[in-house]
């Protein structure tokens, strides 16, 4: 039984429905491991999602942990022994067509900081889209749709 599906947020070469369709065959309970062993055979559908020459790869794996990096710098301020320290980032992406910017230059300049928070805003729409059959979290789909 092959399932319908379409690639969201990313673009794959891979027919979404097929790879779909293959991973659903490994099993009920997929590892990340199984998926890539799986691919591994040139013959399948999930094979053309994966980049296999291996120096491009790592080329690849290298940006994602510099986004890693840039992401979870954090300026921490301790208050007291007895408070909790708060934190903030040190960097942040305020749209698609730019780098990373210093938290402290996007809070001075007012069209970097509405972008940023429209960033947010569409991170978060995302997230409701995600989710949006966990009737659970309802009111914060709603909250979410008044932004």
């Amino acid at each position: 039984m092959e399932i319908k599906a379409h690639w969201q947020g990313y673009s794959f070469k891979g027919n979404a429905s097929k790879v779909a369709t293959e991973i659903s065959n490994i099993g009920d309970d997929v590892t990340p491991q199984q998926i890539v062993d799986y691919a591994k055979d040139e013959n399948t559908e999930l094979h053309k999602c994966f980049t296999w020459d291996n120096n491009e790869a790592a080329d690849k794996w290298r940006l994602h942990e510099a986004r890693q990096i840039v992401c979870c710098l954090r300026i921490v301020k301790e208050e007291n022994e007895t408070e909790t320290p708060t934190s903030i980032r040190v960097f942040y992406k305020t749209d698609d067509d730019s780098g990373y910017k210093p938290t402290q230059i996007i809070i001075k300049n007012t069209d970097e900081y509405e972008k940023l928070l429209n960033r947010v805003t569409n991170e978060l729409k995302a997230i409701r889209n995600k989710h949006k059959n966990l009737i659970e979290f309802e009111e914060v789909w709603n909250s979410i749709d008044e932004l």
